[in-house]
């Protein structure tokens, strides 16, 4: 049984705004991606895998990774593809892409298995290389993705943050995905989710070695059932209205519009994203619209479409104030903001801004009192007090992922 629609909805938790004075909003967009109840074919992969080889990564982390890329060749159809890369501060194309058939995935074990380790950390080097071999091999109906796995911090090459994310954004916007994944404490966390965010796949964190075959496990799991792919919410903003995206999406706004790359969605997957938007006051218009629609392409290539719209009413301010509001909307809203105040405190605390770090988050804790259960208002107390004694890495990238998951309804 099938349902190959993509659903849209958008939600605020009043329907009056004021008159008067402009009105602070929450909006919930919720896309909810076509389900196959039993799914005979799926669309082929087109895969790199990108694995660090640099020092760092001696003994069980490289063993790990190599267990799970084999993994991942193992489950490959026929006419899925796959690149092997890695890299120190050198990059080596170990495989370009290839067709996953019997005869190459005995040559591409034996090639992983090959692997040993080198010196220091080239990861925009790497991970480039294999979205190359990605963007060569790609075709109409392909799922296309780069798997970045690093323990490091990018030292050779390219090594800005901001410039990383930019090549992710553009290549995301051909048509390459990347998913990164960091294992243990060395590693920048920003970066990766940063790449992930604008790469428009996802992050990870894997505290030990041991748990990278089951993170492998769940990233290919939904790539190999990924019912609408290219996944693209536009929102017509209406004149004199301020709009704010949460979550770390990659969206631009051109011409009175928001557009907000979703990346690709499995199946039945429900996803939702925030907005805060202020709206003018008027008192001579009943009302304000706000429309949107979601364009995928489904397993076929055949694109798929939703669209949908919310109408504020103006009133007078009393009437706005009278007005009951969604708790449960609040509430998820509320989870998501949290999440995003954690990780822009947690970059200040990195920089020693620890003073800063603990008042953001404790200003985030107060605005949101209302809709935090009493469990997370406590998780967000022990994290203020511990921005300002300082924090280990440990807890910098536990936290981090955390934030991360809340802020993708993934937790």
């Amino acid at each position: 049984m099938k349902n190959n629609s993509i659903q849209l909805r958008i939600n605020a938790e009043q329907s009056l705004i004021a008159r008067e004075v402009p009105s602070q909003r929450v909006l919930e967009i919720t896309v909810v991606a076509p389900t196959i109840a039993a799914q005979t074919t799926r669309p082929p992969l087109n895969l790199a895998l990108v694995i660090d080889r640099s020092g760092s990564m001696s003994g069980s982390k490289l063993e790990y990774v190599k267990q799970a890329a084999t993994f991942v060749v193992d489950r490959l159809e026929e006419n899925d593809r796959v690149a092997i890369v890695t890299f120190d501060d050198q990059v080596y194309l170990l495989s370009p892409s290839v067709r996953t058939t019997a005869s190459n995935r005995s040559v591409l074990k034996q090639l992983i298995n090959s692997i040993r380790i080198g010196g220091t950390t080239n990861l925009s080097g790497g991970w480039l290389q294999g979205c190359q071999e990605v963007a060569s091999a790609s075709e109409e109906t392909t799922i296309n993705r780069s798997l970045l796995l690093t323990d490091g911090l990018a030292n050779v090459g390219i090594v800005d943050l901001e410039e990383l994310a930019v090549h992710a954004r553009e290549l995301a916007s051909r048509g390459v995905t990347t998913s990164t994944f960091g294992v243990g404490l060395g590693f920048n966390e920003h970066l990766l989710e940063a790449m992930s965010n604008h790469g428009r796949g996802n992050f990870y964190f894997i505290e030990t070695p041991m748990e990278i075959p089951g993170i492998f496990l769940k990233e290919f799991n939904e790539l190999a059932t990924i019912t609408a792919s290219d996944v693209e919410i536009e929102i017509a903003i209406p004149e004199h209205v301020n709009i704010e995206i949460l979550g770390g999406w990659s969206h631009e706004k051109v011409g009175g519009k928001l557009r907000v790359f979703a990346g690709n969605l499995y199946s039945g997957q429900t996803q939702e994203i925030y907005l805060k938007v202020l709206t003018p006051p008027f008192n001579d218009l009943p009302e304000l619209k706000f429309s949107a629609k979601i364009v995928a392409k489904d397993e076929n290539g055949k694109v798929i479409e939703d669209n949908t719209e919310l109408t504020f009413q103006y009133a007078d301010q009393d009437k706005v104030q009278a007005e009951p509001r969604k708790q449960d909307l609040l509430e998820r809203f509320a989870t998501v903001e949290m999440a995003d105040k954690s990780t822009e405190a947690l970059k200040l605390e990195r920089a020693g801004e620890r003073d800063k770090a603990q008042r953001l988050i404790v200003q985030s804790i107060n605005l949101n009192m209302p809709f935090l259960s009493e469990d997370q208002a406590e998780k967000y107390q022990h994290l203020s007090e511990r921005m300002k004694r300082g924090m280990d890495e440990g807890d910098r990238k536990s936290t981090q992922y955390d934030s991360y998951q809340q802020k993708r309804r993934r937790g």
